[in-house]
């Protein structure tokens, strides 16, 4: 099959290459187009934010309230081109009420006019408790009187034998007064009186004594009777004391005493027996039975002497029982027997018979022994 002669092919016309390199370079700069016309809406929008929140009008000084009361501070807040809003009530101990105590913005900042200044009320100064500062020292009453937010007002000395010297006697308002803080409590405090020492009771009679230390502003504890003792001091008389005399005194410390019983009683003397004519035989068997040699175990009698013995007693921090023995020929018999702290000296007339030791006992426990 014979075919017909072929069309010639129409060709589309190239375009020239200077027609290409420009399309290609306007392209190429879309991307930096639409990042300079997001950055112009960006600072477009800023601007107007920035506008909408910056308050109006021209800056000014903020002036300092703090410390003033509320209608004086309106008064320089409206010279000043600013108000004033209370944002909160405090108590303040150093405050009045409606006096200013805190501000925000702070005094000397930079603001617009108009700018609101937040301020905080004082109500006022609070109410506290009075302590009670009774029986401390003028010092330590100071110090809790400071730590109750109080002062110490007007002190008046009064004299008062049985108190310490500077010690707190009465206080005004009384305690547990509900007061405002700052107020001053005006107080009482004791002259005291001046140190004093235990005087020499030793050898006066009991009723001599109490006079004496009832004059003396000294105060007596207790009375110990000692044990009947043959040549013992007459009934009545102190033969010790406890503290030692020359020693120094507290307050409302008391002296005890050891008061003499006197001597046992003199024994009635029997009539004299009238020999009878009997024989020598009966007299011999009449005759009283001859009497054991003397031993370490049982002293002789013989030999009864009258001493006077001065007996020291140890000294202890505390009262604690104290017992003084003899022993001699005839027995054993308690010399003195009372709780005390010792550190005194005890003088008493003792009768021995035979040899005989002196012996004392602490809290029961044997201290001393020594040989008459």
């Amino acid at each position: 099959m014979n075919e017909g002669p072929r069309r010639p092919r129409r060709r589309r016309p190239r375009p020239q290459a200077g027609a290409r390199r420009s399309a290609r370079h306007w392209t190429e700069y879309l991307p930096w187009i639409a990042l300079g016309v997001f950055a112009v809406a960006v600072a477009v929008v800023i601007t107007l934010i920035s506008m909408w929140l910056a308050p109006a009008g021209r800056p000014v000084t903020v002036p300092p309230f703090i410390g003033m009361p509320f209608n004086q501070a309106e008064a320089l807040a409206s010279s000043s081109h600013v108000g004033l809003r209370v944002v909160a009530h405090r108590n303040d101990f150093h405050a009045p009420k409606d006096v200013i105590i805190g501000q925000l913005p702070s005094a000397g900042e930079k603001v617009r006019e108009g700018r609101v200044i937040d301020i905080i009320l004082s109500d006022g100064v609070p109410l506290v408790s009075v302590p009670n500062v009774s029986n401390m020292s003028l010092r330590d009453a100071k110090l809790t009187l400071s730590n109750a937010h109080l002062t110490i007002g007007t002190v008046t000395q009064t004299k008062n034998l049985d108190i310490i010297a500077g010690q707190v006697l009465n206080q005004r308002p009384d305690p547990f007064t509900q007061v405002p803080a700052g107020s001053a409590v005006d107080i009482q405090v004791a002259s005291g009186r001046p140190q004093m020492y235990a005087p020499n009771f030793v050898g006066l009679q009991l009723t001599v004594a109490k006079k004496a230390a009832s004059d003396a502003h000294i105060a007596l504890g207790t009375f110990t009777a000692m044990p009947l003792t043959e040549g013992a001091k007459p009934k009545g008389t102190i033969v010790g004391q406890d503290p030692v005399p020359g020693t120094a005194l507290g307050a409302k410390q008391k002296i005890a005493l050891q008061v003499s019983s006197g001597g046992p009683e003199s024994p009635t003397p029997l009539p004299t027996p009238v020999q009878d004519q009997s024989s020598p035989a009966e007299s011999a068997s009449l005759s009283p039975s001859p009497l054991p040699s003397p031993s370490p175990i049982l002293p002789s009698p013989a030999g009864e002497r009258t001493m006077r013995v001065s007996i020291a007693l140890p000294k202890s921090d505390t009262p604690k029982p104290v017992r003084v023995v003899l022993q001699d020929a005839a027995g054993s018999h308690t010399v003195f027997d009372q709780v005390t702290s010792g550190g005194i000296v005890l003088t008493v007339d003792l009768t021995v018979k035979g040899s005989g030791t002196l012996e004392t006992y602490v809290d029961g426990k044997l201290v001393t022994s020594t040989p008459l």
